[in-house]
């Protein structure tokens, strides 16, 4: 079986190869909407006022934002970060949480391996608890050939782990796999346990990477949407917000999947396309692992004692840009096709809402932003009560297990699932970080890369994969009219 998100990108792009209504009715049937929503982050004081100046300005306190921040304040950079609504308060809040690189393309391996290795370190360097614990995770396989796919990309993935931060890794079958996943239900034939993997709970991780960003002196200033920039002599000169204009010589754009249209304005292209994925939390129980995935569903343990359960299934929202990037996406369908995770495609309220969204505004306009601080889609309660279904057959103590909470989120994700980090080459000073779909296990890495670049510093790896210009064909970053 070949786990990862491989698949989760045809949904927003096949609609125009596909078509009738035995295709189309059930996809208007399916749930998930973006609505206004609360946060779930546990709250972190921003700041009002958006200083005059800064060495470098940040969209977005997501993680991706305050990582960036963070390590870039630790260079001596002066940083702000301007968020539409809250810090962490839309995708960094509503992940799955699972820190692991299984399944995923092997150009992001030396990526997540790094970050983890930071992220086990984190408490410690900060004096704060990230909630980030080395639980390690185990993955259950039932057929020879998911152990064989499995066998596949873990030899990629060790060949492609950096030294200082190595794949700790190992096949178990038997009695040790049963004591892993004590009162499992079905017979396990082989797992591949990581020791080095673990989990956190999204709500506390990034908002306490934002208070040491804070504790080294950067400025976040909240209800704050970045309208665009300007430039001199084709450089970033200042980044105008609804709070008015600061001046700066570096703008990195880490809005997640909100990035798009801000740079659409600007006429750059950035093809990203939005899946949602739902998760619950449920009541404490003794005896399962800590952390794994077994058949469609996959669990974590919180802090707390009480457990996350997210069901593999992504539903792709059909939107005004998966036409416009149709073309982009088209040449990996027949790739996405060949993977197993379950993906629904969406057609609703959703699509009508992406053609009244402005693509062009002006710079003393209001924009979408502020009229959009804090969204995101509704859950799938059909697909969060099937996971838990298979969760309590597979493991029957999560029965005495209630549900605490649901939620819903967004990841934006490229045509190769690689994310994109480093510099828009058409403007001297921009930058963007973007299509992470497994924005959390990557997040401090992925920061501490983005500060290096805008730095001019060596990073600690290699940043070729994750250029714009590998989905733009070269473009740097210019867009055809979408």
């Amino acid at each position: 079986m070949n786990v990862t998100r491989r698949n989760v990108l045809l949904g927003t792009a096949a609609l125009a190869a596909v078509g009738g209504a035995a295709v189309m009715v059930p996809m208007a049937m399916r749930p998930g909407t973006m609505a206004p929503s609360t946060s779930r982050a546990r709250p972190v004081a921003g700041q009002a006022d958006l200083p005059p100046e800064a060495d470098v300005v940040i969209v977005g306190a997501g993680i991706m934002g305050v990582a960036t921040a963070f390590f870039l304040a630790e260079k001596g950079l002066s940083v702000v970060v301007c968020e539409k609504g809250g810090i962490a308060c839309e995708q960094s809040s509503r992940a799955y949480g699972q820190v692991t690189n299984y399944g995923l393309p092997q150009e992001v391996v030396e990526l997540g391996q790094h970050s983890k290795s930071l992220w086990r370190a984190m408490n410690a360097r900060i004096g704060r608890d990230t909630s980030y614990r080395d639980y390690g995770r185990v993955q259950a396989f039932q057929q020879d050939s998911e152990i064989e796919a499995a066998r596949e990309w873990l030899a990629g993935a060790e060949a492609a782990a950096p030294d200082h931060a190595p794949i700790r890794a190992r096949f178990v079958e038997g009695a040790e796999l049963a004591e892993m996943l004590p009162g499992a239900q079905s017979d396990w034939k082989m797992g591949l346990y990581q020791d080095d993997d673990g989990g956190m709970e999204p709500a506390l991780a990034a908002p306490a990477v934002a208070e040491a960003a804070i504790a080294r002196g950067v400025a976040i200033v909240t209800d704050c949407a970045v309208r665009g920039y300007e430039t001199e002599a084709g450089a970033i000169s200042h980044v105008v917000t609804e709070k008015g204009a600061i001046r700066t010589g570096a703008l990195v754009v880490a809005g997640g999947t909100w990035s798009r249209l801000l740079l659409g304005n600007a006429g750059i292209g950035f093809p990203v396309l939005p899946v949602y994925l739902s998760q619950q939390r449920i009541g404490a129980v003794d005896g399962p692992p800590a952390c794994g995935a077994v058949g469609r569903v996959v669990w974590r343990k919180e802090v707390d004692g009480s457990y996350s359960n997210g069901p593999r299934f992504m539903t792709a929202p059909i939107l005004r840009d998966s036409f416009a990037l149709l073309p982009d996406f088209l040449p990996a369908l027949p790739g996405m096709l060949m993977g197993d995770t379950p993906l629904d495609m969406a057609l609703g309220a959703d699509l009508t809402r992406s053609f009244r969204v402005e693509r062009q505004w002006r710079l003393d306009e209001q924009t979408p932003f502020e009229r959009a601080r804090i969204m995101a889609p509704t859950q799938n309660d059909g697909t969060l009560d099937e996971s838990l279904g298979w969760l309590r057959e597979e493991f029957p103590v999560f029965n005495q297990a209630r549900v605490i909470e649901r939620w819903a989120g967004t990841v934006d994700v490229a045509r190769d699932q690689l994310p994109v980090i480093g510099p828009i080459r058409a403007v001297q000073g921009l930058f963007v970080m973007g299509g992470f779909t497994f924005g959390l296990t990557q997040g401090l890495g992925a920061g501490e890369l983005m500060a290096d670049l805008v730095a001019g510093t060596a990073p600690a790896i290699g940043p070729n994969h994750f250029e714009l210009e590998r989905i733009t064909g070269g473009k740097a970053g210019r867009s055809r009219p979408a």
